[in-house]
């Protein structure tokens, strides 16, 4: 009877347990540790990182790129915790003002989540270390392009995927040195499926119209980019625009569009309260000793958009759903040996 019973308070107890969990923790943990930032043109020495997700207090930090593999860093930022653990958007990395100086053209580099390892609240090269040891996503590879007239980036990823609302997306920031046009085309596709003209400059919560015909035939979360193109002079998107490069990459983001993601009931996902960093423009000092790493596999998105999916994470855990399984499951296989019993 005794051994009965303690099973049968494991049960309630496990049980107990998965109800209390809260969800948004749950789903943050199992998003893991990850940066996601695209190619770009910065005139002010500023990188801007579209997405971080961190479990831990720490650093998103520009490192040079010296055989394929983060080296030096460049410039940093303290990501802290908040409330609903750390998950930001568009978050404003300066590059220090001597590398910055001697910046020329395109330079690949790396973005990488460091943790704050020795828990004093500043960033210490060789002391701090990867998060990308423990997971691939906290690193990224880009090419940033020294340019001398404004900035050109597209930021719109988000942790979960972007709703189509009245037939339009709308993208978070847009940043043209010059008139041009932000592009929707889908992955692997060269057509394009909607776009929207603007004037130079800093453009935000940006509404592009989709193609009416392409929203009505989307039963599935479908895959696209988003481009930034030159205009030619008339005004008006057409293929002659070219697109805006950095290096070999193209200047741009890559979304989901989720499908049925409004219904009378609300939202289909519930997520943590996402926090936008304000960008910075005070470059901060970083040491340069070196550390050790193994290799870190790069997660960016290559030109044509075929490659791994650069606006969109990776998470280092099982997702919420399996850890319920599990626990359930456990606890079906404890009921039936109390009944045995």
């Amino acid at each position: 009877m005794t051994g009965h019973v303690s099973r049968r308070s494991a049960v309630v107890a496990a049980l107990a347990l998965v109800l209390a969990t809260p969800a948004a923790v749950a789903t943050v943990s199992a998003h893991g540790n990850h940066v996601a930032a695209d190619s770009q043109m910065t005139s002010e020495g500023t990188i801007v990182v579209e997405t971080v997700s961190a479990l831990n207090p720490g650093f998103v930090v520009v490192r040079a790129d010296e055989g394929n593999r983060p080296g030096d860093p460049l410039g940093h930022v303290s990501v802290e915790r908040t409330p609903d653990l750390t998950y930001r958007t568009s978050v404003a990395v300066p590059v220090d003002e001597p590398a910055w100086a001697e910046w020329s053209g395109n330079k690949s580099v790396w973005v990488v989540l460091h943790d704050d390892t020795d828990g004093d609240g500043e960033f210490d090269f060789g002391t701090d270390t990867s998060a990308a040891r423990r997971s691939s996503a906290a690193s990224t590879r880009i090419t940033v392009r020294k340019g001398d007239g404004g900035e050109a980036r597209v930021l719109g990823a988000t942790f979960e995927g972007q709703p189509v609302t009245d037939g339009a997306i709308t993208v978070r920031q847009v940043d043209l040195p010059a008139a041009g046009h932000v592009v929707v085309s889908p992955v692997g596709s060269d057509g394009h499926v909607g776009s929207r003209s603007l004037s130079a400059g800093s453009h935000r919560n940006v509404t592009v119209p989709l193609n009416e015909s392409f929203v009505a035939e989307q039963s599935r979360d479908v895959r696209v980019s988003v481009l930034a193109h030159r205009d030619d002079g008339d005004g008006e998107f057409d293929p002659a625009d070219p697109v805006i490069t950095a290096g070999d990459r193209t200047v741009g983001t890559y979304l989901t569009l989720a499908s049925g993601s409004e219904t009378d009931d609300g939202p289909l996902i519930n997520t943590p309260t996402v926090t936008t960093a304000p960008p910075s423009a005070t470059a901060t000092a970083t040491t340069a000793d070196g550390d050790s790493e193994a290799a870190e596999t790069p997660t960016d998105t290559a030109a044509d958009g075929t490659a791994t999916d650069a606006g969109g994470t990776a998470g280092s855990g099982p997702g919420f759903g399996v850890v319920l399984v599990v626990l359930a499951a456990g606890m079906a296989l404890l009921a039936v040996r109390t009944r045995r019993e």
